[in-house]
């Protein structure tokens, strides 16, 4: 592994900008070592997943983008956002975030999904990741894959958030402990995890994650709807995902298998 990847992250604060992803897409091109690390108080066109407005809320939202390189080969990059997901998870039993409430429980919907689960039964969206990557040179010639790793973390709640985001409940970090948790406690906490857990990736694949993801599924073995462009394409019992990152579904008749992100999940 390169020696830039094993060094502290480097981290450049922005007080606003449009988006971190796209700031840090165009200095990756511009050759910024792996390891780089945007951080934003407020950020006015944020993306999520298929073009859609990712809405955050100055210092009660955590947003980032983290630079990683990858052989120049996309493949090597199926189950990424799913890994990057289950590092939340694990940052999240940090000691310096303080007690866990027990009545809230926070798990992952494929592909990039930080839900929560409350101790009513209700579902709430916590975070997204958002990955897009730019073909470069690399120090050593030939081309590499710089990728970059986004992230939305609700990390207080904030009722402007909750007003403005209409498509389904905003949930926050915070809930799981007994004090708020800002974005700056949780981002070195979620560095400290995030890191070590891409070497790993690049070196050896999603396969040795998968099991500890499912273990997080939220929506593990209950019936889900798979729709494309606005129309279902199938129905069944959520399965999980396999050592590549593919959603499982057992419909009526067969398992099937979702690689692609591009299609919608929801539970029914």
């Amino acid at each position: 592994m390169p020696l830039q990847k094993l060094r502290q992250p480097k981290i450049t604060r922005f007080e606003s900008c449009d988006s971190t992803n796209r700031l840090l897409l165009d200095a990756a091109e511009a050759g910024v070592p792996a390891g780089s690390v945007y951080v934003a108080r407020q950020q006015l066109a944020g993306r999520g997943r298929r073009g859609r407005r990712w809405i955050s809320a100055p210092d009660h939202s955590l947003i980032f983008s983290l630079l990683w390189t990858f052989p120049a080969d996309p493949v090597k990059l199926q189950g990424l956002s799913l890994l990057v997901g289950l590092a939340v998870i694990r940052a999240l039993s940090d000691p310096r975030l303080g007690h866990a409430a027990p009545e809230t429980r926070c798990g992952l919907k494929w592909p990039n999904d930080l839900m929560l689960q409350r101790h009513d039964g209700s579902y709430a969206k916590a975070g997204g990741i958002l990955i897009e990557s730019v073909l470069r040179q690399a120090d050593g010639g030939g081309r590499e894959l710089a990728v970059v790793i986004g992230m939305g973390l609700n990390c207080i709640s904030d009722a402007m958030l909750s007003a403005n985001v209409t498509d389904q409940p905003v949930g926050a970090l915070s809930e799981l402990f007994s004090v708020p948790v800002t974005p700056e406690a949780f981002l070195p906490c979620l560095l400290d995890v995030l890191v070590p857990m891409l070497g790993d990736f690049e070196r050896h694949g999603f396969g040795p994650f998968s099991s500890e993801w499912n273990t997080h599924d939220i929506w593990h073995d209950q019936r889900v709807q798979i729709s494309e462009e606005g129309a279902v394409r199938s129905t069944g019992l959520c399965r999980g995902v396999d050592r590549e990152g593919a959603l499982l579904v057992a419909t009526d008749v067969a398992i099937e298998r979702m690689i692609t992100g591009d299609v919608s999940l929801r539970r029914l």
